[in-house]
This record gives structure tokens, C-alpha cells and sequence, in this order.
């Protein structure tokens, strides 16, 4: 891994990895082949990765039961094994009564499997950088009373943020959401919240939330749509709050997007 980038400001300080070659190949051809083969990758990521007894790790190390996988997870597998061997990231491998052992090249590579919600910030974090703003990945951000939390995705549009939290399970609480309007409150900027999920939760009304929620159905076209559409409704209602819906730039040019 390349290190940490760190941004300062006022109210806050922000703390963000930065992504070396060979991390940055994998992860752009992985983002490919999630949006083009949408289906391979959610049968691969539901039945695979989140399956303690076909996947597991020891430091950079990804263990597969390929003995027991079944038929129709083999074409999955093969295919993101190909991506990780095309972009050089297995540094080398060995087979042993029906487990495959990768050692992969960097703790990046071994968390986007383990922690397997990160493709969805990885996807949030490219729609983003797709439509024009300033986007950051799994930001550390340290208030000025000192504590400091996680953010999944950042964006800093002229010093407005847009703080973006990425669920790809059904396992998220009020408690989630209460972290999210607690960080808005000690940031003291202008900042807006955005949950980005694939399952809906039993025990939430996601309706009834006073944040912008989208729902990634396996479409990145779709999705980012979605996105653009909310971005340009915050963009356009901030700006008519601070110079009226007369003004000639606002009239002319709504959005940049």
C-alpha cells in the first residue's frame, strides 16, 4: 500500500489511503467485472465470500475450499481468480487436500474479500468520481473534540460534504443511522447523508429516515442515476437557499452535472 493522505481543516481533520499501482489495477478490473457481469459477481459474493466454510483467511493469506465448491460457483471463481492473476496481486499459491492458499499482495487486497461490503464503496466511491466530485474511500475522519469515526465514502464539493455510509447486509440498526447525524453535528459545515444498501432490514423504515437512501440492485447505471439525481436536487436547493431562485447562474446553469 502506497500510505495515507491526510486533509486538514477547521472543523475537522481527514485521514484516507491512497491506492498503489498494483492495487489500483486490481480494483478498477474487479469494478469492471462487477458492473459488466453483475450476475457472476453476486453469485460469487453471496455464496463465496460470504460462506465461512468455502472462504478463509490467515494474514494476507485467502484459503478456498475449492473441493467442495459447487458447479455453478466454479465458472464465478475462475473468473476472479483470472482478474487477481492478470493484475499481478497473487504473489504465490499452493494446493492442499482440496484448498487452494493465495497469498495475495496486500492487506488491500485481502480486506476487499474479507470485508465483504467494500466492492460497495468501491462502486459508491467510483459513481462519484464518475460524475465530476472529489471523492474519498474509507476516510478516518477526527472531529475537533477528539473522537474519531469511520466514513465510507466522503465528498468534499466546496467544502460541503457529503458523507456517504455503504451496508451490504440486512444487518444495520438506528444506531448506524444515529453515528451518522451525531458526526453531521460535530463537523459544523454544511453536510448532507446518503445510505447506500443492498438489503432491506427488518427493523428499519428506510421511508421514514430524514437522509437520502439508495438501494445498489445489481444496475451501476442505474445506481448512479440515482446518485446523479440526488446530487443535482441537494446541489440545486443549496444554491437557491443562498442566492435566490433570480439568479442568472442558477437560471442559466442549474448543476454541473
Amino acid at each position: 500500500m502506497k500510505g495515507l493522505e491526510i486533509y486538514e481543516s477547521n472543523n475537522f481533520t481527514l485521514c484516507y489511503n491512497i491506492l498503489d499501482e498494483v492495487e489500483t489495477r486490481f480494483i478498477k478490473s474487479i469494478l469492471a467485472y462487477i458492473i459488466n457481469y453483475p450476475i457472476d459477481w453476486y453469485n460469487f459474493l453471496e455464496n463465496v465470500m460470504k460462506n465461512n466454510l468455502l472462504i478463509s483467511y490467515s494474514n494476507n493469506a485467502i484459503i478456498f475450499s475449492i473441493e467442495i465448491l459447487a458447479p455453478q460457483l466454479k465458472n464465478s471463481f475462475k473468473h476472479i481468480y483470472d482478474i487477481m492473476e492478470k493484475c499481478g496481486v497473487i504473489i504465490n499459491k499452493f494446493e492442499a487436500k482440496g484448498f487452494l492458499v493465495i497469498n495475495v499482495y496486500s492487506e488491500t487486497i485481502r480486506n476487499f474479500f474479507q470485508k465483504s461490503g467494500l466492492w460497495l464503496e468501491y462502486i459508491t466511491y467510483l459513481a462519484f468520481y464518475e460524475l465530476g466530485f472529489n471523492a474519498f474511500q474509507g476516510c478516518l475522519i477526527k472531529t475537533n473534540d477528539g473522537s474519531i469515526q469511520e466514513v465510507d465514502v466522503l465528498v468534499n464539493y466546496n467544502s460541503i460534504l457529503f458523507i456517504t455510509e455503504c451496508k451490504d447486509t440486512y444487518k444495520y440498526s438506528n444506531y448506524d443511522f444515529l453515528k451518522l447525524c451525531n458526526l453531521k453535528k460535530k463537523l459544523k459545515v454544511k453536510s448532507y447523508l446518503l445510505f447506500v444498501y443492498t438489503k432491506d432490514s427488518p427493523q428499519i423504515d428506510l421511508d421514514n429516515l430524514k437522509i437520502d437512501v439508495i438501494k445498489y440492485k445489481y444496475n451501476y447505471s442505474e445506481f448512479k442515476e440515482q446518485l446523479k439525481e440526488i446530487m443535482i436536487r441537494k446541489l440545486i436547493k443549496l444554491w437557491y437557499n443562498l442566492y435566490g431562485e433570480n439568479n442568472e447562474s442558477i437560471r442559466c446553469n442549474k448543476c454541473i452535472l
